[in-house]
């Protein structure tokens, strides 16, 4: 039963981030370096995505109150909660596992932002201000890092189906908010999700919560 283990599936989590470095690498050298067909991509998406928010006074609404479902406070908040439920429950590893994943997402986000350091996008009517740099996505590497955290801790105890939504679903819709709001560009939440998901995965390789 070994190789069912979590230290007979090493290759897997070696996998993982072999994955996240080739998807956000060249994503991060293109933002850096203001490569023109992403910047031209990126600036048409949040242009139609602006322009469908003008139109579509609920989609703007909806849009203010969701993305806080990956403010750093609300995520962090959340993150410290679950351990606390954890710890009184006597899971006291998954309990320090749901704050490493919090704190390891936070350096993530703020060492990859200043490496990169990328303005924000410049919308003619702006909807929404974010200060700091634009990639990643701190809401969408966040999220992604706590819902998928959460979800990592609730394995036998909750469906499958159910566990993979809760990891999935918050955080796409919180880095959908974050194009319509015109405080990020499509690259910013990709790079931020996968920079979540990943560590999320990978502190579970190593705390085998």
């Amino acid at each position: 039963m070994t190789g069912h283990t979590w230290t007979g599936r090493r290759p897997t989590w070696r996998a993982i981030a072999a994955v996240s470095l080739l998807v956000v690498l060249p994503l991060a050298v293109m933002a850096r370096t203001g490569w023109p067909t992403l910047t031209s991509f990126d600036r048409s998406a949040d242009r139609r995505a602006h322009v469908l928010v003008l139109a579509h006074s609920w989609l703007l609404t909806s849009s203010r109150d969701v993305t806080h479902l990956g403010d750093p406070t609300v995520v962090t908040v959340g993150a410290v909660v679950v351990a606390a439920l954890l710890w009184l429950a006597g899971r006291r590893r998954a309990a320090l596992y749901v704050l490493l994943v919090r704190l390891v997402a936070v350096v993530t986000a703020y060492a990859v932002k200043e490496a990169v350091r990328r303005a924000r996008p410049v919308l003619a009517h702006p909807v929404a201000h974010a200060a700091g740099f634009s990639f990643p996505s701190g809401h969408a590497l966040g999220s992604a890092a706590f819902y998928g955290s959460v979800a990592i801790v609730l394995a036998g105890r909750v469906p499958t189906p159910v566990r993979i939504a809760l990891g999935v679903v918050p955080p796409l819709i919180v880095s959908a908010t974050r194009v319509f709001l015109g405080v990020h560009f499509p690259s910013d939440v990709l790079a931020g999700l996968v920079l979540g998901w990943a560590t999320a995965l990978l502190v579970a390789a190593a705390v085998k919560p």
